[in-house]
């Protein structure tokens, strides 16, 4: 009764499979079948990422929320209802990002060790969301709510709950021989579903981000980011990162 309930999404049926070689590391994945057709050419995406720091800005970079990055792979799948409709027939959508993040220079972690990494995202975060001026100039979404004032109205009421719910805590888990740090974050983005993050320092200057992107439009959405987040596991268990045998770029 899953998809009835939760609807029709990816398709484990039908496996495609992918590699990417990010610096002296070998990445393979495998996406499942029925993504959303858009209708719009789908961006090239890099075979490899060469990570010296000199040559990084000269990929086509990108920057979002707190992260500047190559991205190496998207994909993105609707839940289509069997008995309940949502928008164009969606009961919710479910997108898949892989990123090379470039370390800010605000702390520092070392290559596959995850308390250190850890220590440096918790910071990060804090640095974009939690403060009164963040990287960008700006305020951050969390301190903006908390102090907001409005001059035609004293009474506006700043208690509630920030705008983006940064993780409570941050689990390893191991994958295929490499244990990665896994974490959610409520309230990022367009839709302000749920992002699931798994992450690896994959040097001391570079870090590996693989996100899964949630939304849902109608009826539970509890059992709805349940199905997701398994669809996510699953998609996470054919996930291998290993040293490369031949020498780094």
């Amino acid at each position: 009764m899953k998809p009835a309930l939760t609807g029709k999404g990816p398709d484990f049926s039908l496996l495609d499979e992918k590699e990417c070689r990010l610096g002296n590391y070998q990445l393979r994945y495998k996406l499942p079948g029925n993504p959303i057709n858009s209708g719009h050419a789908k961006k090239a995406k890099p075979s490899q990422v060469n990570l010296q720091k000199s040559l990084f800005d000269a990929y086509d970079c990108e920057k979002e929320f707190n992260r500047r990055f190559v991205r190496v792979e998207f994909e993105w799948w609707a839940y289509k209802g069997l008995f309940f409709q949502g928008h164009l027939g969606n009961l919710s959508q479910f997108s898949m990002y892989i990123d090379v993040n470039r370390r800010e220079p605000h702390s520092s972690f070392e290559e596959g060790k995850l308390s250190h990494f850890e220590d440096y995202l918790k910071q990060d975060y804090w640095q974009y969301y939690e403060t009164e001026s963040n990287p960008d100039g700006q305020p951050g979404a969390n301190w903006e709510k908390r102090n907001r004032t409005d001059p035609n109205n004293p009474y506006i009421d700043n208690s509630g709950s920030p705008l983006v719910q940064l993780p409570e805590r941050y689990e390893r888990e191991q994958i295929n021989g490499t244990e990665w740090l896994h974490y959610q974050i409520q309230g990022e983005g367009v839709g302000r579903g749920l992002n699931d993050y798994w992450a690896y320092p994959i040097n001391s200057d570079f870090y590996l981000t693989i996100s899964y992107w949630m939304s849902s439009e109608q009826g539970d959405k509890d059992s709805r980011y349940l199905r997701m987040l398994d669809d996510a596991r699953r998609i996470m268990s054919m996930v291998e990162l290993s040293k490369a045998s031949a020498a780094p770029i």
